[in-house]
């Protein structure tokens, strides 16, 4: 009884905490650059997260496979009433812990590294960490760093070409050229918001399928996979609504400064590495994609707060232990009850 009710507000609370620590990144550079409201940001952000994660469960199966713990875990672990609700609470105790204290995580290590520790602390588990290694934690370690770099790439790249195109155009009246610049600033507006938005959209579609591996090892809740993804959606927007101020404030306002380009150009880069990871399959971080991309965006506009980058990477080091020791206290905990 004690398993099933940990498991259940695990499960319910982990979807929460994931959208008020996740679902503005997709916002953060349109609110950091003064292109939409915090209100307006955060309404686009919930309803295109909402519907990532309700298409998540036809775009995400390979990810609700990768992270489902079948060939890491032996099946009969994977039905042990201990190992799921210390999995769900495990990770669930990082996030939300994460966004008590304004840091932006990432749910996905907190996932790998709950998935561990409770296998850990199980008896005769022995779960397999190199595959677990092999399939997720490598595209996490990678992904910060190729995203700021295709970041800071295509901003040199857009800039080599503004360059010649006012090259081209220089001999043009004045006028023309301010009508035209302000034509081209608002064209990048909608682009910026568009991006935003699809950043939204991918993060529902990669981060729903990662939780959904956890409601559906707990078979008892009876639900289809169509409901149990629209009902984590839901309480993504619902954790969202209440409690994602802290961490917008943090992505925002806190990494770098940033213009309408620069944003666009972060927000494209995210948008693009996240769709493809979810539609191969490959468990990379929303969250270490899009704060990367602040990162390059900092890195090429010399507005870097690095104390800041600094203390966000540090929480990226610790999430993964931190998940660890929550999920296989929980398990101890729960054998000590039951002993």
């Amino acid at each position: 009884m004690l398993t099933s009710i940990l498991f259940i507000f695990g499960a319910v609370l982990l979807s929460l905490a994931n959208g008020a620590n996740d679902n503005f990144k997709g916002m953060a550079t349109l609110w950091g650059s003064d292109v939409l409201t915090f209100r307006q940001a955060l309404v686009a952000a919930n309803i295109a997260t909402f519907f990532g994660g309700c298409f998540a469960v036809v775009l995400g199966v390979g990810l609700l496979k990768a992270f489902s713990g079948k060939g890491i875990v032996m099946a009969d672990v994977l039905a042990d009433p201990i190992f799921i609700a210390a999995f769900a609470m495990g990770a669930a105790l990082t996030v939300i812990g994460a966004t008590v204290f304004r840091y932006p995580i990432s749910t996905t290590h907190a996932i790998i590294g709950a998935l561990a520790g409770a296998a850990f602390a199980l008896p005769a588990a022995s779960p397999l960490y190199g595959v677990l290694a092999q399939k997720t934690l490598i595209p996490l370690l990678v992904s910060p760093f190729l995203a700021a770099g295709m970041t800071w790439g295509l901003w040199q790249l857009r800039a080599a070409v503004s360059q010649k195109l006012v090259g081209v155009g220089g001999s043009a009246g004045g006028n023309s050229i301010s009508v035209e610049t302000d034509k081209n600033s608002k064209a990048q507006d909608y682009l910026h918001i568009i991006s935003g938005i699809t950043v939204c959209f991918a993060r529902g579609v990669n981060d729903a399928p990662k939780i959904a591996s956890i409601w559906l090892l707990g078979a008892a809740t009876g639900m289809s996979q169509s409901v149990v993804f629209v009902a984590i959606a839901s309480l993504m927007v619902v954790g969202s609504v209440f409690f994602s101020l802290k961490i917008a404030k943090v992505l925002s306002k806190e990494i770098t400064q940033m213009d309408s380009a620069q944003g666009f150009t972060g927000n494209f880069v995210t948008a693009l590495l996240v769709l493809f990871a979810s539609h191969v399959g490959v468990g990379v971080s929303t969250t270490h994609v899009s704060v990367g991309s602040l990162f390059g965006i900092g890195a090429l506009s010399g507005t870097a707060r690095w104390h800041k980058i600094r203390d966000i990477i540090l929480a990226w080091i610790l999430t993964l232990p931190i998940g660890f020791l929550s999920a296989a206290s929980v398990v101890w905990l729960l054998l000590f009850l039951n002993a």
